[in-house]
């Protein structure tokens, strides 16, 4: 009879400024099938060094600490990782899902929410993308674009996009005449179809067309605010990023 062969166990980073807090994930995990915690961090320093060292496959982030947030690691952080935030706050739940967020639990934790969570974790990294042998051309900024609005065709030209945002498992388009667009196409592959001498990531949840920047503000010693043309909020910008924007705008 042929074996099976299981898949390695999720590799698990905790993340939380408390201790008790960290021991209380690492029980709810304990009857989790299928995972291994890697290790734990209590500053986002800690943390960031190691997702670097030990590249594991989800992080469980709180979101307050000491002084810092759980989103200052995703700004300081590239390499993909999926994230879990466990914490006591639900305020934050809009914004962490714009940051694409597998899910967001609240303390205490549920072990079966935790379960469902680093399952569906497990069935995106099997799952295989449907148009996985396409390569999508290149996109010019003169080019046009069809778009389908609901029922409605409608063509978008590249040089009127003002920003890409993601928007949980799809992207917004802010578009010069002011209007959105709702995507299902990914933050990565716009980035891959964009033409790089006129569009910048300036977040991990913000694509920014560097036409259509009109200033860069700078609100702490970590984060920027961009303002760009035809739209009246800012964008957030990490200072690592900030640093390719303004290389390119010189």
């Amino acid at each position: 009879m042929p074996s099976t062969l299981m898949p390695d166990p999720l590799q698990i980073l905790i993340v939380d400024d408390e201790r008790l807090a960290r021991r209380s994930i690492r029980s709810a995990l304990n009857g989790v099938a299928g995972v291994a915690v890697a290790g734990e961090a209590a500053s986002i320093d800690a943390a960031a060094e190691q997702i670097r060292t030990e590249a594991p496959d989800v992080v469980l982030l709180d979101v307050q600490m000491r002084g810092e947030t759980g989103f200052d690691l995703l700004d300081r952080v590239e390499a993909p990782v999926q994230v879990v935030f466990i914490t006591a706050h639900d305020e934050y739940a809009v914004r962490a899902f714009e940051v694409n967020a597998l899910d967001y639990l609240l303390k205490p934790v549920d072990p079966d929410r935790l379960a469902e969570a680093l399952r569906r974790t497990r069935q995106a990294e099997t799952a295989l993308p449907e148009d996985e042998d396409t390569d999508p051309e290149g996109l010019a900024y003169d080019d046009l674009f069809f778009y389908e609005d609901g029922r409605r065709p409608r063509f978008i030209r590249v040089r009127e996009i003002i920003c890409i945002e993601a928007a949980g498992n799809y992207t917004e388009l802010h578009v010069a005449d002011g209007t959105t667009a709702l995507t299902s196409t990914t933050l990565s592959t716009w980035t891959d179809r964009l033409p790089d001498a006129h569009f910048a990531r300036i977040h991990r949840s913000t694509i920014v067309n560097v036409e259509r920047v009109a200033t860069v503000e700078q609100e702490d010693g970590r984060t920027y605010s961009v303002h760009v043309e035809g739209r009246d909020d800012p964008l957030s910008m990490s200072r690592r990023r900030a640093r390719a924007l303004r290389d390119r705008l010189a």
